[in-house]
């Protein structure tokens, strides 16, 4: 088959930016390891060894330290992923998300640049009925709510029977690092007590047993939560759950323990099925020939503010993610600790390949970064979830507001003279917060 044109363009822009002189690289590979937190890798400063093949990985790319999400949930944040634009600007953030049918992706564009496209995803809520198919020709959301072992075995087979040498991109994902905690043997109890019987261990058994937690309580009913979110800032709102539902049971030191050991164990868990995929490309020989993207869609609360899970908040703990490139080949570890969002991963992709800049979004693209540059500078990052949740991440601190949506039309006036550290909007870190409410009404303005 003879070569198309984005072939020798993607090869062209790898070795330009110092990528080396490895064998023409085929495609591009995305891992997304879902709900992964950036500080257990020890690539990222955790010194628990939970994850040898990432860390090892982590050895041959580029590491960007202060990266972070745009959202805490899965479909909006993989929403901004594909299309490097905000999840607010692509649809209202509630429980009828879709990817609009003019939004153009990272996978429509590269297959109109002739490449092939393939997607392996663990359902839920990457399931194809959030329109985040768009642009694959193989979107395969079979495996639901499951692991990269599975996904991963599939990919892995996608490449192996691929025929023709058109370049590829290949999207893959697992819940690995998601409730429930609990995972298979021996990963599952390799940092927890087996013997453990009490609540962290009732909820580390349960599928969305954490989303019943919150100010530092557990109710049985999760709508009380969720109620309490959509109306009452979430500041107070963990408190005031305890009042509301006098018998709650409160989460104790014991618990946070035995659910932060959990969820290592699913981190190690996540990291031996990710080694598993890398040893399968590797036996395809196609570790030289390929550009791979490893990074997960939001971390997760482990007690932090009483909380557990990830859509209550937009703190760093859910919000920064590990985010790693490695060239076709590897290369010398380099660390880039500039800030840098998960919208910045579409126009990457596509400025690796060569495709029109007019469809970068509301992102940059990190090429200059990977070629021993520095990104696009940033004064904030900004994050935001469904349950009236907006959040700018500076470089010394975070400012957060809760109590509007993000599509509310009163929400600029309201950001604009609300004060610091009020019932509503919460600073933390030591510089000053103005410039990160600057960052926030210019989010709003679509600036």
């Amino acid at each position: 088959m003879m070569p198309l044109p984005g072939r020798p363009r993607l090869l062209a822009v790898l070795l330009s930016l110092g990528f080396g002189c490895a064998p023409e690289p085929r495609g591009i590979i995305v891992v997304s390891l879902d709900t992964l937190r950036a500080d257990r890798l020890g690539a990222y400063g955790s010194d628990a060894s939970l994850t040898p093949n990432l860390d090892r990985f982590a050895g041959e790319a580029v590491i960007f330290d202060r990266a972070f999400a745009q959202s805490n949930e899965t479909v909006y944040s993989h929403a901004s992923l594909f299309t490097g634009r905000m999840p607010s600007r692509l649809a209202p953030l509630d429980g009828d998300f879709r990817l609009p049918k003019g939004a153009a992706t990272v996978a429509a564009t590269l297959q109109n640049d002739g490449w092939d496209t393939a997607a392996v995803v663990a359902g839920g809520h990457l399931s194809r009925g959030f329109g985040l198919d768009r642009g694959f020709d193989i979107y395969d959301d079979g495996s639901s709510w499951g692991s990269l072992r599975e996904t991963g075995a599939l990919a892995l087979r996608w490449l192996d029977t691929r025929v023709g040498d058109d370049p590829f991109f290949l999207f893959v994902h697992g819940y690995d690092a998601h409730d429930r905690y609990l995972k298979p043997s021996p990963f599952g109890y390799a940092f927890a007590d087996p013997k453990e019987q009490g609540l962290g261990a009732q909820l580390g058994r349960q599928a969305g047993g954490t989303t019943h937690v919150a100010g530092a309580v557990h109710v049985d009913d999760v709508g009380v939560i969720e109620t309490l979110s959509l109306t009452a800032p979430r500041f107070e709102g963990g408190r005031r759950l305890a009042q509301l539902v006098p018998d709650a049971t409160p989460i104790s030191a014991a618990d946070v323990a035995h659910l932060t050991a959990l969820y290592d164990g699913s981190v190690a868990w996540v990291d031996a099925c990710f080694g598993l995929f890398m040893a399968g490309l590797d036996e395809q020989r196609l570790l030289d020939h390929v550009t791979i993207v490893v990074l997960s869609d939001h971390g997760e609360l482990l007690g932090e503010t009483g909380q557990f899970g990830h859509r209550g908040s937009l703190d760093d703990a859910v919000t920064r993610v590990p985010l790693m490139v490695r060239p076709p080949g590897g290369a010398p570890r380099r660390r880039v600790t500039d800030l840098v969002a998960l919208v910045d991963v579409a126009p990457t992709i596509l400025a690796l390949a060569e495709v029109p800049k007019a469809l970068y979004g509301d992102g940059y693209s990190l090429v200059p970064a990977l070629g021993g540059g520095r990104p696009q500078a940033r004064t904030a990052v900004v994050s935001e979830g469904a349950l009236r949740l907006l959040s700018a991440r500076g470089e010394t601190g975070r400012l957060t507001a809760e109590g509007a949506g993000v599509r509310n039309p009163w929400l600029r006036a309201l950001l604009g003279v609300t004060p610091i550290d009020g019932v509503s909007l919460r600073s933390v870190g030591d510089g000053d917060p103005e410039p990160l409410r600057a960052a926030l009404l210019s989010h709003l303005a679509g600036t």
